[in-house]
């Protein structure tokens, strides 16, 4: 495999978020749901054309216009995104007007518009990207998927610059339905309430990674590996062994932990051989939704880059600021869909 480096980032969650900033101010929200903190779009994106955008579309714009500035480069080779929800706000109108219009005289902009790769061909559009461009739709696996597929990518044409990531958005009307299921935590309570249930997030966080180290790059990109068992104890040691690696390796894990007492331990026996690990539970930053892998990568870069993990964002806080050489991310989603990814301090 390519040495593979990110270099670029642009994030948008529920937390005012510069990953090149040494200092982060992340907010502790006791809510159940986590909306994304839209940024000043002015300076990224022309009004008129703003108007006529979605949130999801937004936020994945200016994700994307951020990742290139921030990597100092205009234009990406190619484009591979991940979302599971797609643009949720749009498929409500389109829906919303079939019902209201007895599914007559529709329009195709809204059902245009509602499509899972719009975000990425908007993006595309916008900088003129004629490349490959593809959107994965896979669930719990999508960001996993996009960068999958970069990787690939990187290890065929090592001239690429790629621009990869995870866009989700989550909607009222989602919230509501999603919530009918028991999947999130009632109003009264939060992450930190030991119950049934987790906390709605959303947001967007894309990365510029190519085979170039630079001034810029953030960390190594060394592996990732996306698993289809429940044995994950086993997939780890593989995993870890394949990259000639063991368990006690691995000084720090972001973990997908999420609140809900009926995977959390689960979660946490699968990585318990990293005896000599020091965990963050970055989900309580950014909520639970299919692509929060995108938001635990772009957190890992920050501390990675600043050769710290705030003691603020460990599990078990410490006093004193650990410092981050081969770092693991452990994500899963509704503990079906697992997955690595493995980096590493320049």
């Amino acid at each position: 495999m390519m040495n593979i480096y990110i270099n670029g980032i642009g994030s948008i969650s529920a937390q005012q978020f510069d990953t090149r900033s040494a200092q982060l101010s992340f907010q502790n929200h006791p809510s159940n749901r986590l909306m994304a903190i839209e940024p000043d779009y002015k300076d990224l994106m022309p009004p008129m054309q703003l108007r006529r955008m979605s949130k999801v579309v937004k936020i994945g714009i200016a994700s994307a216009k951020t990742a290139l500035k921030d990597a100092g480069i205009e234009k990406p080779d190619i484009i591979t995104t991940g979302t599971a929800y797609g643009c949720l706000a749009d498929t409500e109108v389109f829906l919303q007007k079939m019902i209201t219009q007895n599914e007559t005289l529709l329009t195709p902009t809204a059902f245009i518009q509602s499509t899972h790769n719009t975000v990425s061909g908007q993006i595309a559009l916008m900088l003129k990207c004629h490349g490959h461009n593809f959107t994965y739709v896979q669930k719990g696996h999508s960001f996993e998927s996009s960068l999958q597929e970069s990787i690939m990518w990187l290890n065929e044409n090592n001239n690429l610059h790629i621009l990869t990531g995870g866009i989700d958005e989550m909607t009222d009307h989602a919230f509501n339905i999603i919530a009918r299921f028991g999947t999130y935590k009632n109003d009264s309570n939060h992450y930190t309430s030991p119950s049934e249930g987790t906390i709605a997030g959303e947001g967007a966080h894309l990365f510029v990674i190519n085979t170039q180290r630079n001034e810029k790059t953030y960390a190594q990109l060394v592996d990732m590996k996306m698993c289809a068992t429940n044995d994950i104890p086993m997939e780890l040691e593989s995993f870890l062994s394949s990259n000639s690696l063991k368990a006690t390796d691995i000084d720090t894990c972001f973990v997908g932990i999420n609140g809900d007492n009926r995977y959390d331990e689960t979660i946490l026996n699968n990585v318990k051989s990293l005896s000599n690990c020091q965990f963050v539970d970055f989900k309580k930053w950014c909520g639970e939704y299919p692509t929060s892998g995108s938001f635990a990568l772009a957190l890992a870069c920050n501390q990675i880059y600043h050769k710290k993990i705030d003691s603020a964002f460990l599990f078990q806080p410490s006093n004193q600021d650990h410092i981050p050489q081969n770092v693991l991310i452990y994500n899963h989603y509704k503990n079906n869909y697992h997955s690595f990814i493995l980096l590493k301090s320049l």
